[in-house]
């Protein structure tokens, strides 16, 4: 956290275990991460482009991860571990999708089948809907995500976003902070906001009976008190996207902090095109 103009702007430095990176944050910060709007110069306006919410999490491990994806995806090595964790998250976004749909009156959204501006437009017309919408897409301020449920309320709607691991992790409340962001800046009345996980203590009873598999943590106070953090990473992010060379960091602690792994999240076989987040960190030097 530092203060400018009188105002207290945060910046994350949960993944700054050695120099390079924290010199690398203290500089982007102050060129970019000081503004609520990405920055428009002559120099970067024509490397802008909308972030998915995967990339934008990304950025929050590391930077040249961030740059890596966008500049040289060639580069990407998928770990045997990550194919695997890609494999259980199918399998837990769809009994998720299950779980939440007992009645079967939801409706899924596919951006792939769909295209993304339609698949945008069916959202907003099923939000006027009362009935559970799966992959509702959203897309403000420089940066677009698909939500796993959205559940309607007497006074709006209900998030939950589905992990298949067996806790609640910091980069799990980043990712429901950008993705409730992203929902309210899109118009919608969002009551309440929760992860899912898996419940470790869970046993299968057979029959296709999964209830009970998941478990809901509340995270609404904690997501939505994060706006300007939101749009702070939005404009960084899009700053280390526009730079013409990797930023200057070494591989460290931060390669192997998990940031989210595009698989955990309910929707990631529907998601293909953006499973482009190894779960290493930046392998690439």
């Amino acid at each position: 956290m530092y203060e400018r103009d009188g105002r207290l702007l945060h910046v994350s430095l949960e993944y700054v275990p050695q120099p390079e990176l924290y010199q690398f944050w203290t500089a982007l910060r102050d060129r970019s991460a000081v503004d609520d709007e990405p920055i428009t110069t002559p120099a970067t306006q024509s490397a802008m482009r909308v972030l998915s919410k995967s990339k934008l999490l990304a950025f929050r491990q590391c930077p040249k991860r961030l740059w890596l994806e966008i500049h040289q995806p060639e580069r990407r090595k998928d770990s045997g571990a990550s194919l695997a964790s890609y494999a259980t998250g199918h399998q837990v976004g769809d009994i998720a999708r299950r779980l939440y749909n007992p009645f079967e009156q939801g409706q899924l959204i596919d951006p792939q089948a769909e295209g993304f501006d339609a698949a945008f437009a069916r959202t907003q017309v099923l939000l006027r809907s009362a009935q559970p919408i799966f992959e509702a897409g959203f897309r403000a301020e420089g940066a677009l995500a698909f939500a796993d449920v959205l559940l309607p309320t007497a006074k709006g709607w209900r998030m939950v976003e589905v992990k298949s691991s067996a806790s609640v992790k910091d980069y799990h409340r980043d990712d429901a902070a950008a993705q409730s962001f992203l929902a309210r800046a899109s118009g919608v009345p969002l009551q309440s906001i929760a992860v899912a996980h898996i419940d470790s203590g869970w046993s299968y009873p057979g029959g296709g009976d999964y209830r009970g598999l998941l478990m809901e943590v509340d995270v609404t106070a904690d997501a939505l008190g994060r706006d300007h953090e939101v749009r702070s990473w939005i404009a960084s992010a899009q700053a280390v996207m526009a730079l013409e060379k990797a930023p200057p960091i070494a591989t460290g602690g931060q390669c192997h902090a998990r940031p989210m792994n595009a698989a955990s999240s309910l929707t990631a076989k529907a998601r293909s095109h953006r499973r482009n987040t190894p779960s290493t960190g930046c392998r690439a030097p």
